[in-house]
């Protein structure tokens, strides 16, 4: 690009297509503007390693709430990247576990992409990359994408259930209605409702079908379980 001022030639950044999130806070308003315009997402989270390495949540929960086609690369940097990966696939996102270090990273659709300005988090701000600019980063997102290792964590049936939830779990199995469990545990049908929606929440699921699958492969019976309420 020709500098007319100074006559010689150089390269000025567009603000059309490039943009500074100066800080952590407003990268946060930034994605939070964009996620709920967007169909797709694809997010690489990061860290420095050590004991007291922690994911930023807050971006997660944001990521959870774009669009459809959710997905997350977890980078080895991070202290326990399985245990994250629980937390995301709780959140209904699709989740993979990169074999090398990753920079967080942020592509909205081809449209947008985010980039960390600091190799491990988003403390020290990003750049705001709107299309074309924003098509090789979607592409390089693929790319560590299909080299990554997938991650599907079931909820073990029991763990942190209550005794009233594995009885709906127990007779929902066994081809129970709602007002015939409601009837074989002493509760009102509209507990019952209750009960089921916090299993969809718990298991990521919007059927009952979906939800008695997802409980058979977590180990769930039809039979009745010892167990302490």
């Amino acid at each position: 690009m020709l500098n007319p001022s100074s006559g010689k030639t150089g390269f000025a950044p567009n603000k059309e297509f490039v943009g500074l999130l100066p800080d952590h806070s407003a990268v946060l308003r930034r994605v939070q503007q964009i996620a709920c315009t967007v169909t797709s997402v694809g997010g690489a989270l990061s860290g420095r390693g050590g004991p007291r390495n922690h994911v930023d949540l807050s971006m997660l929960d944001l990521l959870a709430d774009a669009g459809k086609h959710r997905r997350v690369l977890i980078g080895p940097q991070l202290t326990d990247p399985e245990s994250l990966a629980s937390t995301a696939i709780a959140r209904q996102l699709e989740v993979r576990i990169c074999p090398g270090p990753v920079r967080p990273m942020l592509v909205f659709d081809d449209r947008y992409a985010v980039l960390s300005l600091d190799q491990a988090d988003w403390s020290a701000g990003a750049l705001l990359l709107r299309a074309p600019l924003a098509g090789p980063c979607g592409e390089l997102f693929d790319l560590k994408w299909s080299a990554a290792r997938p991650v599907t964590v079931e909820p073990a049936v029991g763990d942190a259930l209550s005794g009233r939830q594995l009885d709906v779990i127990r007779l929902l199995l066994q081809g129970a209605t709602d007002h015939q469990v409601a009837d074989r545990i002493g509760v009102s049908s509209r507990t019952v409702r209750t009960v089921v929606s916090q299993l969809h929440r718990r298991y990521g699921t919007t059927s009952r079908m979906a939800l008695g699958f997802r409980l058979a492969c977590a180990g769930a019976t039809a039979e009745p379980t010892e167990r302490h309420d």
